[in-house]
């Protein structure tokens, strides 16, 4: 066996990914002859340590895994392996926690970068190469890169050991583990059969492991098996949830780890596999907020009962066995008729129906006016998005699922008001990737269907790849416009662009001038015209006139000389577009009685369009620039705008912001 010159002490946290990839860990550790030191079973001193996690607004499995790192590096372990998983199926994408993970560690613990080893795992990435990728690790580690390959084949066959015991002999998690490892699995606690209960009833537990299988969940698994056979998502096989999700839109895309979850269940579901369904998520868990509305639609077209528990570190024990007791006391199989068959309910049919494609959507800063009118120019009506408020708010917090995130809420809320004044299309992006707007679509069709409107849902994504995008793209583009010639559409496109872009700079304008105006509030109301004005604007002489005209406007303001705080706004795109959402805060800032506040940010609608679309290359090159310099902090994207937001920060100073806000949606 090859041996390096020192044993090297390598420490794995024992929570997320942990729980899905240890024997492929362990193997590849092994056949390196490197000391893999995993860090104790969660205890309440493991408990109290989540407190080092050092904001609230991680999910519960970032808290742990902050928890046993924390104890596993005062143990005194020589490297910490935390990889970066972006992605590790081609096609889709990690949670954002198991993207981010090195580096929140790394900056909340204060551990020194070197003593991480966090190869980056990207298999999206262009010439990705498993090799490659832990090369770095293998010299810190005084391994010779030659070794990788067998290292990575010895980590891959007890990779596929684990999924063998799961699936042929219905094992969970842990007692896999523990079978690979030449141990007897013991549970933390054992429970008697519960008297007057069908012990041969089948029950699905569905949730991720590193929540499932910790100390948090209060036994759940075991307190389960109590009233039955417990089937959870490792033991359904890989092939039977590739299947069910090849029958969900773009189903392969779902995040890796996720679409296990989601593929187990629907197929547990749809196969009458089981006899009842607990789901178990987390806490602000933002993807099982996505998973959540599918497994809740089949459970109710199977006619299966289904309970869905969230856990945080607050949650108490004798809470959860009142749940689980009333729930297998009261949820029989059979009482709770199957929809599979049935009538559809009633449709509601709001405003006046019309033969003819009648388009709404919604809307993201001003990106609805110029949607107009590109499509008035394609000769198709729409529907006037009605502005955020708490009407909206109110509309979508009944539909959406507990901790889906704000952007969703208020979209859904704006898509109820469009349905109820006479749409019949409901237009919205796709694109799935790191973040959930890529699955809002979806989520909101199913949701809103089962309120019962009645509509025909449009999913707009990026035409690029051509390869394997652009029919898509071509054809909803074309369904959409009645068949709009391409020139045509391709003019109508370019005058919403350009009149998004004046809208832009008229906000650009309006932040400045706010700063330095003597009598507060005047640029306000010339903005507030000339918005309207430019809405109504059907060519591009008219819109350069008014921007002209607006210009002249903003010129004539008596200003006083003064030197203004400058402050950057940064964080999530939506929210810091929507100001009904943000209440309001740059122009609470902007016009602030006892301050002068300039306020500044990078994000706006048009520039978004022309980086990610149009690829502008002055834009690309800004991108570029603050990408780099949020490196210190965060390595990679995560979604959400994170990297874009690290990276304004540090370059707050350099670019003379006194300083920053930073905003963003709940669950985010």
């Amino acid at each position: 066996m090859f041996t390096p010159e020192k044993i090297f002490n390598v420490g794995l946290p024992r929570g997320m990914s942990y729980y899905y990839l240890y024997p492929f860990y362990a193997g590849f550790f092994q056949a390196l002859n490197v000391k893999l030191v995993l860090s104790p079973s969660t205890t309440k001193k493991t408990l109290a340590l989540m407190e080092t996690c050092p904001t609230d607004e991680p999910c519960l499995a970032v808290k742990l895994l902050f928890a046993h790192t924390k104890e596993l590096w005062e143990k005194g372990i020589d490297y910490l392996f935390v990889p970066v998983l972006s992605s590790i199926e081609k096609g889709n994408y990690c949670c954002p926690k198991f993207i981010g993970a090195a580096d929140m560690l790394r900056n909340g613990l204060e551990i020194p970068a070197e003593c991480f080893l966090s190869p980056s795992i990207d298999v999206n990435e262009k010439n990705f190469n498993l090799e490659k990728a832990l090369e770095i690790m293998a010299q810190k580690l005084g391994v010779n890169r030659l070794r990788i390959r067998h290292a990575i084949n010895t980590g891959q066959q007890k990779q596929g050991q684990f999924y063998q015991f799961t699936v042929t002999r219905q094992l969970t998690t842990p007692e896999a583990y523990c079978l690979l490892e030449g141990q007897k699995f013991t549970p933390r606690r054992k429970y008697p059969p519960v008297p007057g209960t069908d012990s041969n009833q089948r029950i699905g537990l569905i949730g991720h492991p590193y929540i499932l299988y910790e100390a948090v969940s209060h036994d759940l698994v075991e307190r389960t098996r109590a009233y039955g056979r417990v089937v959870t998502a490792e033991m359904v096989p890989k092939e039977k949830v590739t299947e069910v999700l090849r029958n969900i839109f773009e189903g392969g895309k779902l995040w890796s780890f996720e679409a296990q979850l989601l593929g187990s269940a629907l197929y547990l579901l749809r196969n009458r596999q089981v006899d009842k369904l607990i789901l178990v998520g987390s806490f602000e868990c933002g993807p099982e907020s996505v998973v959540e509305s599918f497994i809740e639609k089949e459970a109710e077209l199977a006619g299966i009962p289904l309970l869905i528990l969230t856990f945080d570190e607050h949650t108490g024990e004798a809470g959860l066995i009142t749940r689980l007791e009333a729930f297998m006391d009261t949820a029989v199989p059979g009482r709770i008729p199957s929809l599979a068959y049935t009538q559809p309910q009633n449709q509601i049919v709001p405003g006046i129906r019309s033969e003819q494609k009648l388009i709404g959507f919604p809307t993201m800063g001003y990106l609805d006016i110029a949607l107009r009118s590109a499509f008035r120019h394609c000769g198709v009506e729409t529907i006037k998005t009605p502005s955020p408020s708490k009407t909206t708010i109110e509309l979508g917090r009944e539909l959406a699922p507990e901790f889906a995130c704000f952007p969703l809420v208020v979209t859904l809320g704006q898509m109820r008001q469009v349905l109820e004044k006479g749409a019949n299309v409901l237009l919205m992006v796709g694109g799935k990737g790191r973040c959930r707007l890529g699955w809002y679509a979806q989520i909101q069709e199913i949701l809103l269907k089962k309120k019962g409107y009645d509509f025909k849902m449009a999913i707009i994504d990026s035409p690029v790849p051509l390869k394997t995008q652009w029919k898509g793209f071509r054809d909803t583009i074309k369904w959409l416009t009645d068949g709009a010639s391409w020139p045509r559409f391709i003019k109508a496109l370019s005058f919403g662009v350009y009149k998004l872009t004046a809208l832009d700079k008229g906000e650009m304008l309006l932040q400045k001038m706010r700063a330095v105006e003597v009598e507060r509030g005047g640029a306000d109301k010339i903005f507030k015209k000339y918005l309207l004005r430019l809405e109504s604007c059907d060519t591009f002489t008219r819109v350069k006139k008014e921007w002209k005209c607006f210009q002249q406007e903003m010129a004539a303001i008596a200003t006083t000389a003064t030197n203004p705080l400058h402050v950057f706004i940064v964080g999530e795109i939506w929210v810091v577009l929507e100001h009904f959402v943000n209440n309001y805060l740059e122009k609470f800032l902007g016009t602030h009685p006892h301050y002068r506040v300039y306020t500044h940010r990078d994000l706006y609608t048009s520039d978004w369009f022309k980086l990610h679309v149009l690829q502008n290359r002055k834009l690309k090159k800004r991108e570029k620039y603050i990408h780099q310099a949020a490196k210190t902090y965060l390595t990679t994207k995560v979604g959400g705008h994170g990297l874009d937001t690290v990276g304004l920060t540090v370059l707050g100073k350099e670019e003379g912001m006194d300083g920053i806000i930073h905003v963003f949606p709940f669950t985010c």
